[in-house]
């Protein structure tokens, strides 16, 4: 909670004020000081904060994991606009009260109310931005049902209109959400209604715990093929936990294996298709997906590792919505999956951190935010223990690190690096398990000394470079001497460039790339080169690593299999 010098903190015992005025470096001589108070009661809120970020402009993009406090931070000092909003986990007092607005811009908000983030009528050229809006009110009946009703069809008994048409354009469907109430009760505050959010897209998919209403709110006839961008609701009813995970294991005969998606390029559409030859049958992300699943039945990984550049930056205009789709096929399959972002991942209407927040309430992702006191989203590490007994041992280790987008230290747009407090952080964290297992390591943008392809060394090196390698510049910190220090790493894996496709051994660590395999990415499969996936396998319990790709055909062909490490 944010408030200015003249407001009054509600239940003041229940809240504590942070000292430091937000507005005290203002230059004007009256400005308008402003204080934010925290509380842990749960009488207030029996839902912990899981995330806070901060975003400039009236009404910017955000995640629908998030709750914006209604404050300008930059309130009579000039300057941008700022607004904090939070993240909160659990389940949540049920919605009582559906409504919704039209305003000739995007800063429409009603006081006392949440807004659904995201326009419903986004993309039409002659029309009014239009926004949902619900209440919490624990002494109403909560929301158990919504239906949209379009034109003149009959809406059912019982329920309550909310006045606005939501598809505010001068032609195609009147559409008008309708909701029922129900009275209070342990099974209908249980079960009712707890969150709203929009997704945008044709090939939109439900996640976990939602359900959809299946009209596109920007439609013209019969409930479909809207003018602007196809804009859907999901609702959320009751509060599911996610399923229990165990740790990741070896199995009896002591192995693990791995598959790597690098560069898969969704979007929240039917995706597009680059660089692919005239015979083949090409759908978009449909294909990749295709692919993704043929290559889990052929596998059957104990674990996906996606290596960045999952959803296809500019292109995608709901993030969030793409993020549930890349994720989908090894959902399907009960799979654990883990995340590092690449520097597509991030360009288009949510940052790191608010993809994190989608990814954290998925089933089965086991990916993390990692330290907050180093650079990055994305910093951290899993361990593979040698079974599942009270006597189980931690016997290989795999870290996930953030190599980030593009630097701020250069005018260019070069790339970025692996920031020494990263390395830092790896070392020391080797360091601190009881024995020092063998490890691998994954990230999104090549190590400079992926660069290193030395003619002295010409068996050193297992595929293809048939593009130069994009890595940041040489500079002062070198990670491959970082993951030396470290002492366990033995093999790093990336993606960024798609048509490279090696491992070469650089003192002692394998550096390979996992190849690009989804076709909304650039590629050279009308060159004859198809797309592929890498496999790792770990056998003896951590002993040995072996590794080999999948491409893209029919058969899954297997090429360069071979022993990257072994004790």
């Amino acid at each position: 909670m944010i408030l200015s010098q003249n407001e009054t903190v509600p239940f003041v015992a229940k809240w504590t004020k942070l000292d430091v005025d937000l507005n005290q470096l203002s230059k004007e001589k009256e400005h308008t000081a402003l204080w934010l108070y925290y509380t842990k009661d749960t009488s207030v809120s029996k839902n912990p904060v899981t995330s806070i970020i901060i975003k400039q402009g009236i009404s910017p993009m955000v995640g629908a994991e998030y709750k914006r406090v209604p404050v300008d931070l930059n309130e009579g000092v000039g300057g941008f606009h700022l607004f904090m909003y939070y993240s909160q986990s659990g389940s949540k007092d049920p919605i009582t009260e559906i409504t919704a607005k039209q305003c000739f811009t995007n800063n429409c908000y009603i006081d006392g109310w949440e807004r659904v983030e995201k326009d419903l009528n986004k993309g039409i050229i002659i029309g009014m931005s239009v926004y949902l809006f619900y209440k919490r009110d624990s002494t109403q009946d909560p929301v158990t049902d919504v239906v949209a009703i379009l034109n003149d069809q009959t809406p059912p008994q019982g329920y309550t209109q909310v006045p606005v048409n939501l598809n505010s354009i001068l032609r195609g469907d009147q559409i008008y959400l309708w909701y029922k109430t129900s009275p209070k009760n342990p099974d209908t505050l249980r079960d009712g209604i707890q969150e709203l959010a929009i997704q945008f897209g044709n090939h939109v998919v439900t996640p976990f715990g939602w359900s959809k209403i299946n009209v596109d709110l920007n439609s013209d006839k019969d409930g479909k093929d809207g003018f602007g961008e196809p804009t859907y609701l999901f609702i959320k009813k009751g509060y599911q936990e996610l399923p229990k995970m165990d740790p990741l294991t070896f199995d009896s005969k002591g192995d693990f294996k791995i598959l790597q998606l690098a560069d898969l390029h969704f979007t929240n559409e039917e995706g597009i298709c680059r660089d692919i030859p005239t015979d083949l049958d090409c759908k978009g992300d449909d294909t990749t997906i295709e692919y993704i699943e043929k290559l889990l039945e052929k596998e059957k990984p104990n674990l996906v590792v996606f290596s960045g550049d999952n959803i296809n930056g500019e292109l995608v205009s709901d993030a969030r919505s793409a993020t549930f789709k890349f994720a989908e096929p090894v959902i399907k399959q009960k799979i654990p999956w883990a995340v590092v972002f690449g520097n597509h991942d991030d360009q288009n209407d949510l940052s790191r951190e608010e993809l994190l927040q989608v990814m954290n309430k998925m089933p089965y992702s086991l990916t993390e935010r990692g330290p907050l006191d180093i650079p990055g989203v994305g910093n951290y590490f899993i361990k593979i223990f040698s079974d599942t007994s009270a006597e189980k041992q931690h016997t290989f280790t795999l870290y996930f690190l953030d190599s980030h987008s593009y630097t701020e230290e250069d005018e260019e747009d070069e790339y970025d690096y692996i920031k020494l407090e990263q390395l830092d952080w790896i070392i020391k964290s080797a360091r601190s398990f009881d024995r020092k297992p063998n490890a691998a390591a994954f990230f999104h943008i090549p190590i400079w000394e992926y660069n290193d392809q030395d003619a002295m060394y010409p068996d050193a090196r297992l595929g293809e470079a048939r593009e130069d390698i994009s890595s940041p510049k040489k500079n002062k910190i070198s990670a491959l001497e970082a993951f030396k220090s470290a002492g366990d790493i033995r093999v790093t894996s990336c993606g960024h460039d798609h048509v490279n496709d090696f491992c070469m051994e650089r003192d002692g660590i394998q550096l390979c790339y996992g190849g690009g395999g989804g076709v909304g990415g650039y590629g050279a499969e009308h060159l004859g080169w198809p797309r592929r996936s890498r496999i790792f396998k770990i056998s003896a319990f951590g002993g040995t690593i072996s590794s080999w790709k999948r491409l893209h055909n029919d058969k899954l062909s297997m090429i360069h299999y071979q022993t990257i490490f072994s004790l």
